[in-house]
């Protein structure tokens, strides 16, 4: 395999490639075809890091990754809990891996594309050298089970428009399968966007039923902790 993370057909926009979409009944059932988690246990994972988020301020700067990490977390349990041959794999990039249908799990946030199938899927913002080498081992089709295959769980990010009161009734995720990527070229590292997914597994969440949001309580001055507070006495 070669590695050469820079070479120039890397660093070229790839062409597009035929895409399997599937959606609703379509989708659930190819994704327990192909082995692949439970779409709705996925969607509770993603819900549940939402309400997460929702609970932290723009003061928080790493409640994006947090809102990751939970998501990643939450797939990752009930996988586990379910015996199923899943394994989770914690290195420089985290990731399921399921020994039994010769398939792996990265996570990462979409882009605007997400659930639409005449747009162009890929993550919300670049990646390195780890999503590369896992897109770089995607030479054989989606559903060669004597291959080893990395799918990519895209859910959507927190800037995705489903999140900015815009009326649209369902919040998109799937399971893409990609095959190229497209390379930075005036980045200093290696700064690559997935591209060439010959399969996509959409679901979605919906986003018509109202939002319980549970806000951190914000310290008045009358809640201050004063010394009066405790009754300290010395002993001499």
């Amino acid at each position: 395999m070669n590695l050469n993370l820079l070479d120039e057909e890397s660093i070229q926009p790839s062409e597009p490639t035929p895409c399997d979409f599937f959606k609703g009944t379509e989708a659930i059932n190819k994704a327990k075809q192909l082995g692949l988690p439970d779409l709705e246990l996925v969607k509770q994972a993603i819900m549940i890091g939402d309400a997460d988020f929702r609970t932290k301020t723009r003061l928080n700067k790493a409640r994006h990754i947090s809102r990751w990490g939970t998501i990643a977390e939450q797939i990752s349990l009930s996988c586990l809990k379910s015996g199923n041959h899943w394994q989770y794999i914690d290195d420089s990039q985290p990731r399921l891996f399921n020994d039994k249908d010769n398939i792996q799990i990265i996570f990462m946030s979409g882009n605007i594309a997400l659930g639409l199938d005449d747009q162009i899927l890929s993550a919300h913002c670049e990646k390195g050298l780890m999503t590369l080498k896992n897109i770089k081992e995607n030479q054989s089709a989606y559903d060669d089970e004597t291959k080893l295959r990395t799918w990519i769980l895209y859910f959507p990010s927190a800037s995705h428009p489903a999140y900015k009161g815009i009326d649209i009734p369902t919040i998109p995720f799937e399971f893409a399968y990609p095959t190229s990527f497209v390379q930075n070229s005036k980045a200093e590292k290696i700064s690559i966007l997935p591209s060439n997914h010959t399969c996509r597994i959409v679901f979605e969440i919906d986003n018509t039923l109202p939002v319980k949001t549970d806000p951190k309580p914000v310290l008045e001055p009358s809640d201050e902790i004063k010394p009066d507070d405790f009754n300290i006495q010395l002993v001499v």
